[in-house]
């Protein structure tokens, strides 16, 4: 009786000590999960705000040096000097010209010129009107004057393309005594932004807005999608006009409200705000309730059961994990795998350069025919191993399906076309009932895209290789 005793009282010592080991892991667990889902926030906010402040500078800087370079042009301060306020005929029709090579070249929805002789709006199609200044829709020429600027940003609706909004780029033209010739510039609807924003809310989780927080030269005052007032952003983000419209610098601030993190960067060039907002409130929900649940189903575990439960899970799932990871015939990774390790990998690594290959084997279908499905097997199997072998450290390969197999180098193109050619020829040249070739398509993966749209191009360039004459390699826009 007594050993029975000291055998009931040592195992629910045990149980105990178990249970509450578990629980305090669980709980540690959920501090550190919390953690990382504040660190992954703040990561996602700031890299988003980045992306964006950059994507619109580059906007902004190529319309700038644009405007420029016009603005500096012989032909523009010639044909002012010759002038004559005619809105048709040869000598304006030149005007019209030169403004159309300008928005053909580059793409812009509008290129314009406006005569401060004339006050003649001129654009990429002809002749708009004359301004009026007491038009208030045309106020942004005579504060643009004022302002005493050789340029200046502006967003604004255009008249001239359905009064959408509009970045516009001024630009001060004058002739070489640094008379006032005019304003000339170009114009790009912010449709290209808005998508670009829409489609990095959805991917990262995140709520967004670009605040102007300077002063507006322009008559449009509104908000129009991710581009909105203090008033309209501090409202849809659950912040306060102060907050949204407050001078940042270098790096922008990022900090945590409760469970939300925010990012504010200044895009100098338009003097706006991109602000970006994560909730981890989900995340740690989500967190909290396994962690409730794993507790509460350990409670109810009896030990004994718990162990042999534990094996046989554990032997289940080293063979499960095991199959699913791998494909039978060839040893490589299958392509559910593939998949979830390219989109993981994408999402997280945004500087090191990737090249996705494609590669299937020239003919495949004649080996099946001409020696059997186990030779065919075979030539597979010698396929893999190569690929396996000479990419273990420099990437990651999968069989997709068929002949064909698909992969990862850690390299640009030209690195990666030269890897896979040395591949090509070792497998060429390897001693076999009948010459083994392989053709290969590869393409710099574009990380805003998922592995579908990256796969297509490294497709074209395979059918490409094909089309050549088989046995090579191809990158994707050669």
């Amino acid at each position: 009786m007594l050993r029975k005793h000291a055998f009931i009282i040592a195992n629910t010592i045990v149980i105990i000590l178990i249970v509450g080991v578990y629980i305090a892991l669980q709980f540690g667990e959920l501090s550190f999960y919390k953690d990382m889902a504040k660190k992954q926030a703040e990561n996602d906010v700031r890299l988003t705000a980045i992306d964006i402040n950059s994507n619109l500078s580059n906007i902004v800087t190529e319309q700038l040096v644009v405007s420029e370079m016009m603005a500096n042009d012989t032909f523009l301060r010639t044909w002012c000097h010759d002038e004559t306020g005619e809105t048709s005929g040869q000598q304006v029709f030149q005007l019209y010209s030169y403004l159309k090579t300008y928005q053909n070249k580059y793409k812009y929805d509008v290129v314009f010129f406006v005569s401060d002789a004339t006050k003649n709006y001129y654009y990429n199609d002809g002749f708009n009107k004359v301004l009026d200044p007491n038009d208030e829709f045309d106020s942004w020429y005579y504060k643009f004057l004022k302002l005493q600027k050789r340029h200046d940003i502006q967003v604004d609706k255009d008249e001239i393309v359905d009064d959408k909004i509009t970045l516009f780029v001024n630009c001060l033209a004058q002739d070489k005594g640094f008379k006032t010739l005019g304003v000339i510039g170009v114009g790009n609807s912010i449709d290209s932004f808005q998508r670009e924003v829409a489609k990095m809310e959805k991917e990262y989780d995140v709520k967004i807005a670009a605040v102007k927080i300077g002063d507006t030269n322009n008559s449009f005052k509104q908000s129009s999608g991710y581009y909105m007032t203090p008033k309209d952003a501090a409202k849809e983000l659950d912040l306060t006009e102060e907050v949204v419209s407050q001078s940042v610098e270098g790096d922008g601030l990022t900090w945590f409200d409760g469970d939300r993190c925010i990012n504010i960067q200044r895009n100098k060039d338009l003097d706006w705000n991109i602000i970006v907002v994560k909730d981890t409130k989900p995340i740690i929900n989500q967190i909290l309730s396994k962690t409730h649940n794993r507790i509460a189903v350990v409670l109810a575990i009896i030990i004994s059961y718990a162990i042999m439960s534990y094996t046989l899970f554990a032997r289940l799932h080293s063979m499960g994990h095991r199959a699913e990871n791998t494909d039978e015939l060839t040893g490589l990774y299958n392509n559910k795998i593939f998949s979830e390790m390219f989109e993981k990998y994408r999402i997280k690594n945004r500087i090191r350069p990737v090249s996705l290959f494609m590669l299937d084997i020239d003919d495949f279908k004649s080996f099946n025919d001409s020696y059997g499905h186990l030779y065919g097997n075979t030539v597979l199997k010698l396929v893999a191993d190569t690929l396996k072998e000479s990419t273990e450290k420099k990437g990651f390969v999968s069989r997709w399906g068929g002949d064909e197999f698909i992969g990862v180098i850690f390299a640009e193109p030209d690195e990666a076309k030269n890897i896979m050619t040395e591949i090509i020829e070792k497998i060429s040249n390897m001693d076999t009932y009948r010459r083994v070739t392989c053709s290969c398509g590869i393409v710099i993966v574009d990380k805003r895209q998922h592995l579908e749209e990256n796969m297509k191009k490294a497709d074209k360039a395979l059918y490409k290789s094909k089309e050549n004459g088989k046995a090579r390699c191809t990158i994707y826009g050669e």
